[in-house]
Formats: C-alpha cells, sequence, structure tokens
C-alpha cells in the first residue's frame, strides 16, 4: 500500500471549540479595537456603532448587546487605553532611572503627534470631548489622566528615595503640573493643526521639555555645590 495514500487519509485533529466566554471575551476585544480606531480618524463625536461594527466585520446587533449603546462602548475604549498605559509603563520600571521613564513618556507623546491616528492625539480629543459628555464618560477620561499622573508621580517618589533633589516636596503637585504642562502643548498643537496654522516646532520644545526636567531633578552633590555657593 502507498505510504503517502496512508498519510492523506489520517483525518486531522479536531480544533478545540472556544468556550462562550472566550467568543464574547474576543468579540468584546475586536470591538474596543474598532472603536478606538473610529475614534482615531473621526473622534469621539464621529464614533457610531455601525461603523464600528462594520470596522470589526460583525453586525451591530452584536455591538448593541455586548455594549447597548455608544457610550457604554467608550468607557470600554478609555478602559482599554488605561490598561495599555499601566501595561507599558509598568514593563519599563526596572530598565531605565526613573526621571528617564519620564522622559521616554514625554518622548514617545511627542512622537505620537507626528501621526494622525496615534492615542496622543485621540487622548486630546477626548480631554476636551469629556467637558461635554456626562459624569461617567468624564470619570472614564479622568480615570486614564489620573493613571499618567500616578506614573509620574512614582517616578519622582523613585527620584526622591534615591536622594535627588526635586523642585517641590509635594510630589502630587510636581506631578501634576508635568503631566499638564505636557497636555496642554499637546492640546494646542492639535487645535493649531486642526486650524492649518501649526507653527509648533516639536523638535525645539521637546528639547526645552528636557531641559526644564532636568531643572526640576537635581542630584544631591549638585544641590551641595549650589547651596555653597550662597
Amino acid at each position: 500500500m502507498n505510504c503517502l495514500f496512508d498519510m492523506t487519509q489520517i483525518a486531522p485533529e479536531p480544533r478545540e471549540r472556544r468556550t462562550q466566554e472566550e467568543r464574547r471575551a474576543a468579540s468584546e476585544h475586536a470591538l474596543v479595537s474598532a472603536a478606538i480606531s473610529v475614534m482615531k480618524v473621526k473622534g469621539v463625536a464621529g464614533l457610531t456603532l455601525a461603523e464600528v461594527a462594520s470596522q470589526a466585520g460583525v453586525s451591530k446587533g452584536l455591538v448593541v448587546h455586548l455594549y447597548g449603546n455608544k457610550q457604554s462602548l467608550q468607557l470600554a475604549a478609555l478602559a482599554r487605553l488605561r490598561n495599555n498605559f499601566s501595561k507599558r509603563f509598568g514593563a519599563m520600571e526596572d530598565e531605565a532611572p526613573s526621571i528617564e521613564l519620564i522622559r521616554r513618556y514625554v518622548r514617545g507623546i511627542f512622537v505620537g503627534l507626528e501621526n494622525r491616528d496615534s492615542n496622543s492625539r485621540l487622548f486630546s480629543a477626548l480631554l476636551s470631548e469629556a467637558l461635554f459628555q456626562d459624569q461617567a464618560f468624564a470619570e472614564g477620561v479622568a480615570a486614564l489622566h489620573n493613571a499618567t499622573t500616578q506614573f509620574v508621580l512614582a517616578c519622582l517618589e523613585q527620584e526622591q528615595r534615591s536622594g535627588k533633589i526635586l523642585a517641590s516636596d509635594d510630589l502630587e503637585a510636581l506631578a501634576t503640573f508635568i503631566v499638564s504642562w505636557v497636555r496642554g502643548i499637546i492640546q494646542i498643537f492639535c487645535i493649531n493643526e486642526a486650524a492649518g496654522a501649526n507653527t509648533m516646532n516639536l523638535k525645539s520644545m521637546l528639547s526645552l521639555m528636557d531641559q526644564t526636567l532636568n531643572t526640576m531633578i537635581v542630584s544631591p552633590d549638585a544641590g551641595a555645590k549650589a547651596a555653597s555657593r550662597h
């Protein structure tokens, strides 16, 4: 008997069937990803359940079944963005000094501004939209913003523990200042670009921000030298 013929008669092993929970999780993941993609292109106001369904390759009925309405899907998207941020920077904690992590965060945002579908631009739109939607949406945006502030705060606390002298003893206020400072620049950049009058030089702005960060965190030796001159 031909061996090749025998091999073709062997039935393939049956694939394991996914459970209902696994199928639901996969559908939710696809829909949230699609919602984020749509918002990056059309903004929060441009998000529709029909377009999300089309992009995810499912029926609108499934979107309604899983999320009920547009806002629930938006809140799920905000939660995804927040979790992704926490995972990304949490994985970096052992790779570099804390001030370097803050620099990476700032550089990553500025690089993201060069791409029209970046998370940097999306969050800028979300910040503006939070002023006009209801409390649940505002809370979702605030949670995402606060996750960033907590990350910067943790970096500053690590620098303080290592003996660095910071621009303020109120580290929570300092973290809030740094994040708000970056957010403000992003907002103005996006508004100017939408108006067709963007003259902001991102490279120069990043250099200025890097220099300013250096003045906020000083090594003990540098602080002692500065004190001895007075």
